[in-house]
Parts: C-alpha cells; sequence; structure tokens
C-alpha cells in the first residue's frame, strides 16, 4: 500500500488531519495483546488481531491492512489490501479515499 495511495498527497492530508496512525507489526500483536502496557494497547492488539483473522479466514492477505477505529477502539470499517478470494489487486486511491470519508461519516 506504501507504493499506492499512501503517495497520494490528499490521502497523506486526510490521514494527518483526521486520524491517529499507528503501525503495527503482525508479530507485535502476541506481546501487545498480553502486555502491561494498559487495557487500551490491549484492545486495539485485540480488535486488530481478531478483525485479521476473521479477514485471513476469508482470504484476504494480513501484510497490509487499514483499520479504523472509534475513540472506543471499536471498529467502524477494515480495508485489506486486496479482497478475500481476489487476486492481488493494489487498493487505488479512489477507493482508499472513499473508505477514510465513509468511515469518518460513521463517527461523526
Amino acid at each position: 500500500m506504501r507504493a499506492g495511495p499512501l503517495y497520494s498527497s490528499e490521502v497523506i492530508q486526510l490521514l494527518n488531519k483526521q486520524f491517529v496512525n499507528v503501525f503495527v507489526v503482525l508479530g507485535d500483536l502476541p506481546a501487545l495483546q498480553n502486555s502491561t502496557k494498559g487495557a487500551p494497547v490491549n484492545q486495539l492488539a485485540a480488535v486488530v488481531a481478531q478483525t485479521l483473522k476473521e479477514s485471513v479466514g476469508q482470504g484476504a492477505g494480513k501484510s497490509v491492512n487499514t483499520f479504523v477505529l472509534s475513540p472506543e477502539l471499536e471498529l467502524v470499517g477494515h480495508l485489506p489490501y486486496r479482497k478475500p478470494n481476489e487476486s492481488f489487486s493494489p487498493v487505488d486511491e479512489e477507493k482508499y479515499l472513499t473508505f477514510l470519508k465513509d468511515s469518518l461519516a460513521m463517527l461523526k
């Protein structure tokens, strides 16, 4: 995704203005879920891990995903890099912008 929509200045501006951006390494999820860093970190890791597990179970890739969570850390939206059971097809800029804007609308 870094070579796709994240190269768009419009996407970057929207992400920086409206979202708190966090990068999580897949291998770190178990440690974050079981850490002593506090309930919010554990909850964040649990939501991401569960959603990712369900997505992978449907055939989506797990290397690059976007999750939108509410301030209460509830899942609002999830966008895998490719749709379940679809051959590799990177997410384009317009699709990504629509996803982000729809997620913001759901939070209001």
